[in-house]
Parts: C-alpha cells; sequence; structure tokens
C-alpha cells in the first residue's frame, strides 16, 4: 500500500501541479510540500503544525484529510530513550497538554505552580496597561475626567451624561490617520509571522505571555500558527482570541479596511 506522502504525490501530479504551486497556494516553503510528500514528518516541526499543513494539503487536492491526519507518526521513545516532553493530545491545546502529562514526581509539582502564577501575574499587568493607555482608567479629580457645573440639579446631571457619551463614543471609534496598530498578547506558545508594510519583522515560535505591538503606515500581515493562544488589538478594539487552539490563522489589518478581514483560515 503507498504510503500516506506517495498518495499526496500522486494526488498532485494527477491535477497537474507541482510542489511549487501547492507551496504557493498553502503559503508555504516548497521544502515542507516536499516533506509531506516523502513522510518526513518531523521536518514539520510541533504535531499541532504538522497536522495542520497535512489537512490543509489534502484538502487542496480534494481528498479526505482526517485518514492523513490519523496516520501522522506520534513522538515516541526510540531504543528505549524515556523522552522528557510529552506527547500532545488530540485537542492539540499544546499547554494543557504539557501541564497534563508532566512528570508525576512530587518535587514538579511547586514549579509548575510557579510558572502559573509567573504567567498569570504578568496577564495581569499586561492587560492593565492595556486598558490604562486606552483611557479606561482614570483618577477621580483627574483633568480628563468628567466634572459637574454649577448649574441646577438637572442640568447638572444631563450635562454629567452628555459628556460621558461623548467620552465613550471617542473611545469606541479608534483612530486610523496614525496608520495601522496591532497589538498581540500570547497567552499560548504560538509560531508568528508577522509582516509590516511588506517587511516581515517576526517569523518564530513565541512562548505565553508574551506581547508585541506593530505599527504601520498602510497594513499588518499576521499568520498565527496556534490562534487559540493568540489575543488581538486592532487600533485599540479588542478582538479576543483569534481562533481555536492548534488552528492556522491568516489576518490582513489595513488602513481603511473595517472589520479586518480573514485572508485564509486553517486549522
Amino acid at each position: 500500500m503507498a504510503s500516506r506522502g506517495d498518495q499526496l504525490r500522486a494526488a498532485r501530479e494527477r491535477l497537474g501541479l507541482s510542489t511549487a504551486d501547492v507551496a504557493q497556494r498553502l503559503h508555504l516553503r516548497t521544502m515542507f510540500v516536499e516533506a509531506m510528500e516523502n513522510d518526513q514528518w518531523a521536518a514539520l516541526g510541533e504535531p499541532v503544525y504538522a497536522r495542520g499543513f497535512v489537512r490543509n494539503y489534502a484538502r487542496l487536492l480534494g481528498l479526505d484529510p482526517e485518514p492523513f491526519v490519523a496516520d501522522l507518526p506520534a513522538a515516541r521513545p526510540v531504543d528505549g530513550e524515556v523522552r522528557s516532553q510529552p506527547e500532545p493530545l488530540a485537542s492539540d491545546d499544546v499547554l494543557l497538554s504539557r501541564l497534563q502529562h508532566a512528570p508525576t514526581r512530587p518535587q514538579w509539582h511547586p514549579w509548575v505552580i510557579g510558572i502559573l502564577t509567573v504567567i498569570a501575574a504578568i496577564m495581569v499587568v499586561n492587560v492593565t496597561l492595556g486598558l490604562w493607555s486606552l483611557g479606561a482608567f482614570r483618577w477621580p479629580g483627574s483633568a480628563g475626567a468628567p466634572h459637574a457645573t454649577a448649574s441646577p440639579a438637572s442640568g447638572t446631571q444631563a450635562s454629567s451624561m452628555n459628556e460621558g457619551n461623548t467620552l465613550q463614543e471617542a473611545a469606541a471609534v479608534p483612530t486610523r490617520s496614525g496608520g495601522v496598530n496591532l497589538r498581540l498578547q500570547l497567552t499560548q506558545p504560538s509560531w508568528l509571522s508577522v509582516t509590516v508594510d511588506g517587511k516581515r519583522v517576526v517569523y518564530e515560535t513565541l512562548p505565553a505571555g508574551t506581547v508585541r505591538e506593530f505599527h504601520g503606515k498602510r497594513e499588518i500581515v499576521l499568520r498565527a500558527g496556534n490562534a487559540g493562544g493568540v489575543v488581538a488589538n486592532f487600533d485599540g478594539k479588542d478582538l479576543g482570541t483569534l481562533g481555536q487552539a492548534g488552528e492556522v490563522q491568516d489576518r490582513v489589518f489595513a488602513v481603511q479596511t473595517p472589520p479586518p478581514g480573514v485572508t485564509g483560515t486553517h486549522e
């Protein structure tokens, strides 16, 4: 029986496509396409990325992707060697998998708790600073806080309500005149590719707790390898998590393009 890689190659050749054609349509390097056809699954990186690449390739060729994904080799010990890194779960939630399958020796438990505490503290600080920069928090009596006038009670209340509504409307409408502003916060490890005005500035796997901010004059192009672990804020507007755990998301954030459109979605 032909291997899964041979089946992919045969289907591609029946369609008259080259490996370069496939790489261009999937937004991958040609070496990754050749690795899948040669059953070199380890060359695709983490299992979560390998599943996404194989699933998208099979769909492009009109094949059922699930048998290909199910036959992907799992990372197993070689020659009796004990691996320190556990297998990922079928849900592709990498961070949860590592915590659930961590070594069960009691002395590791305090380290896990300590790491989670530090990550939670960093996330709280980053969220607080982000809200502060957007003007969500104001000290009483500050220059930008609403204040009452010396008019009668009814007039004072109406004036305060109008002023508060004006502030809320101003905060709700992002300013596009300054270009494109994108803020990314990682709650799980994720591979990112970020291109600002045609120049790629990020192309790597970043750990949980990472916060990156980008500014462009025209557009910012983003590809997230684990969309469930990436929280985005575009021009002051919280977009929340960009997708599901293990899902590959392509997005383009551009001036005069409300809301930012999805150019491609890959699981």
